[in-house]
């Protein structure tokens, strides 16, 4: 890291440089543009990292390793375009057409096992290169996947400013988002945690219930989150067959097993991320299950204690003074141009 070199440009520089064509992302991160190279014609995604809200050295780091990842063609690719403004760090990667694997999730419905199964066996590969390098990602969700396609045939992960080595130990802000393992939610803010590929496991879980139903499986895994706190009950049961959590009804036998080692409530007793990829020949959903569900739910609707799936939302950091926020590279879409009524607290841990 200490060898990049990191030249500046003004504003006219980088518009003699590069033709604007669109905007794909804000935040208070920075934003992504979406840019051609006047001379060469190369599309790419510029990256503006506003220097009042992340370090020189956090911003090289993010960026050193996504280009040591980059030879995995599961993860996003980062070219050889490294510059500051006056304002911001940025730096230019591969542009994924097709936005991000959030627009493309049905609320309420989720994707169609056979995508949420392409899906699963590519991020799989990509969190498996990670950490067979001992880094974890520690911020996957569907924001962070990039699409080449609508049909998930060729996608890619990305965003690594969270990234980290495991056996790191790092503190973090406070919130919880449902991606966030138990144990990071009970974590003492100042003592922190250490860095483990487990964290990286339970996000992958939850990433695949929202793919395949549109929902949240919970708000937060704590306690006082009643679909969360029915789970772990099931699960410290021992997973009995034929009683099932109230979201959980829909999928198959098989599904659930699987669900049972990617969020096992104890870190150790997770599996591995390409352990997954044994349970993508069996049906994962059962329409029989998912009718039933659905009776049930429109018999609780009636109650007036009935509880509602969390829906599907962008996750995006609430520390004004935090260094991360959602970022990534995105399309402006209809459910965009609604953002501020779908921010919800995080706890995306941040190095300190």
């Amino acid at each position: 890291m200490e060898a990049l070199a990191i030249t500046s440009l003004s504003a006219a520089d980088v518009a003699k440089q590069y033709e604007h064509i669109s905007e794909l992302g804000k935040g208070t991160y920075g934003k992504v543009d979406l840019v051609a190279h006047r001379t060469q014609g190369t599309k790419m995604a510029l990256k503006f990292v506003t220097k009042n809200k992340t370090k020189l050295k956090s911003f090289l780091r993010e960026y050193s390793l996504t280009g040591s990842l980059s030879c995995s063609p599961f993860i996003i690719k980062v070219l050889d375009v490294l510059f500051e403004t006056e304002d911001s760090y940025v730096f230019g990667q591969e542009y994924a057409p097709a936005g991000d694997l959030f627009d493309i999730i049905p609320p309420q419905v989720g994707l169609p096992e056979e995508m949420v199964k392409r899906c699963m066996q590519q991020l799989g590969l990509a969190l498996d290169f990670m950490h067979s390098k001992n880094l974890v990602h520690r911020d996957v969700k569907p924001e962070n996947v990039l699409l080449f396609d609508r049909e998930c045939r060729r996608i890619k992960l990305a965003d690594f400013g969270m990234t980290r080595r495991v056996g790191c130990r790092v503190k973090r802000v406070s919130g919880t988002i449902p991606y966030t393992a138990p144990e990071v939610c009970r974590a003492n803010r100042a003592e922190g945690f250490l860095v483990t590929t487990s964290l990286d496991v339970w996000a992958f879980g939850v990433l695949v219930f929202c793919m395949l139903t549109g929902n949240f499986p919970w708000e937060a895994a704590l306690p006082t989150d009643a679909f969360y706190e029915e789970f772990r009950r099931w699960q410290k049961a021992g997973c009995p067959v034929g009683t099932y959590p109230s979201q959980w009804r829909r999928f198959t036998d098989d599904a659930l097993r699987m669900f049972q080692r990617l969020l096992s409530a104890e870190p150790e007793k997770r599996c591995g991320v390409k352990d997954v990829f044994c349970f993508i020949k069996y049906e994962l959903v059962s329409e029989l299950r998912r009718r039933a569900s659905h009776r049930a739910k429109r018999n609780e609707r009636s109650r007036t204690t009935c509880l509602r799936p969390a829906p599907l939302k962008r996750s995006v950091l609430s520390d004004p003074l935090s260094p991360r926020e959602e970022s990534g590279q995105h399309q402006t879409s209809g459910r965009d141009k609604n953002k501020s009524q779908m921010v919800m607290a995080t706890a995306i841990e941040i190095c300190v």
